[in-house]
């Protein structure tokens, strides 16, 4: 239901942008004027200023209200019928946007009583009237092509996240979850708004749908940890956290991790003789609780995929939606040699730069926020003057 509100609002909105484009375009060509295709709406609007050709009388608000929220209504209305016929040929498509001009015509015609808006559609002309209606007949047409369906719809997966989630690795997965048309929810360890971070520097905030004590492991198909410096060892500590991972392993069902992300998995105690990659940096972390590690930018091992970090996020993220999907997994391979990768000779060179760079980023956005709202004040201060002056005279 959602989904068909939001889409009827969207179809709304791009009918009234095509008719106003149209009823615009012929009242130029007729009138020399692009404003009196719309002068209908604007004297409504605001009836003591005209605007354009005065072309009618006592225009209503009513009247205003009728021609511009009338066609998200028909929007919604359309949509709505599209959703129980699903139109999916391209002659059902031109026969329903054919029906949605004609149902648009005779709605004017037969419904809206011409005292509201006296004298419409003999001051538009029948050019301009032809034009009205081509044109949500055209918005109509493409509203009405079957979307893409989309692989995640009617799957809700749970983001496991605490405060120093690494940013990006939250909100660009979420992001490609949501655009295949699965419900993400974000628990944490607390209420409201936890906070992200740009390797040392916070960054955005993101809002908690449910604590960890009040999520169910049975109503989400699957899990997702972001990783960073600071959250995933947050979440490691928490005995709820550990046991609806655990319960998730248990269930079989598919559970994605990157970069420090893995360390809630190593705690959970189910990572003993799988295949994994993470941070380099908890490299050892995870040998220690008995996994293969891989210096590799993703690896699955049964119903647990992991990625690196950051730097593997393209690829990353489009295997994660293909294994949440299951629609293209991403391949288990024989391991061999079944052994750990080495360790790294040094921590990440990027990461190192990074940490370094990213604080002074941040302070110069600052003092340029505070330049810029500055020079804002002292550009205003005339006009404040300005506006003191005629008040005091007014008084």
């Amino acid at each position: 239901m959602r989904a068909i509100v939001r889409r009827g609002l969207w179809t709304g909105a791009a009918l009234t942008a095509a008719t106003a484009t149209a009823m615009m375009s012929s009242s130029t060509i007729e009138r020399g004027s692009p404003w009196a295709g719309l002068n209908a709406m604007a004297t409504a609007a605001v009836p003591t200023r005209r605007v354009g050709i005065r072309f009618q009388r006592g225009v209503t608000p009513l009247g205003f209200l009728l021609l511009t929220g009338g066609l998200l209504g028909w929007g919604l209305a359309y949509q709505g019928v599209l959703a129980r016929a699903r139109p999916e040929r391209p002659r059902d498509i031109l026969l329903a946007s054919s029906l949605s001009a004609l149902g648009g015509y005779a709605f004017d015609a037969l419904v809206l009583p011409d005292r509201l808006v006296p004298n419409f559609r003999r001051a538009m002309g029948n050019s301009g009237t032809l034009a009205k209606y081509l044109a949500l007949g055209i918005a109509s047409f493409f509203a009405a092509r079957p979307s893409r369906r989309k692989r995640l719809a009617g799957r809700k997966i749970a983001v496991l996240a605490a405060d120093g989630f690494e940013q990006v690795e939250l909100f660009g997965p979420a992001r490609a979850i949501g655009d295949e048309g699965g419900e993400v929810e974000v628990l944490s360890l607390r209420p409201g708004k936890i906070v992200g971070m740009n390797v040392d520097v916070p960054g955005r905030r993101v809002r908690v749908q449910r604590t960890i004590r009040e999520a169910d492991p049975g109503e989400y198909d699957a899990l997702f940890v972001p990783g960073g410096f600071i959250g995933p060892d947050f979440l490691r500590q928490s005995q709820e956290v550990r046991e609806f991972v655990r319960a998730f392993d248990a269930a079989g069902k598919p559970i994605g991790a990157i970069c420090h992300g893995p360390w809630v998995l190593a705690s959970a105690g189910i990572l003993r003789g799988r295949h994994i990659t993470s941070w380099p940096g908890i490299r050892d972390d995870l040998v220690n609780a008995g996994a293969t590690w891989r210096d590799e930018a993703v690896v699955r091992d049964g119903n647990i995929i992991s990625s690196r970090g950051p730097q593997d996020l393209p690829v990353f993220t489009k295997s994660l939606v293909d294994f949440f999907t299951g629609t293209k997994p991403t391949p288990e391979r024989p391991w061999a040699p079944a052994a750990s990768s080495p360790q790294r000779s040094a921590p990440p060179a990027l990461a190192l730069a990074g940490a370094a760079l990213l604080p002074k980023v941040a302070k110069a956005r600052s003092v340029l926020g505070l330049t810029a709202a500055f020079a804002a004040g002292l550009v205003m201060l005339p006009a404040l003057r300005a506006l003191a002056a005629f008040t005091g005279r007014r008084g």
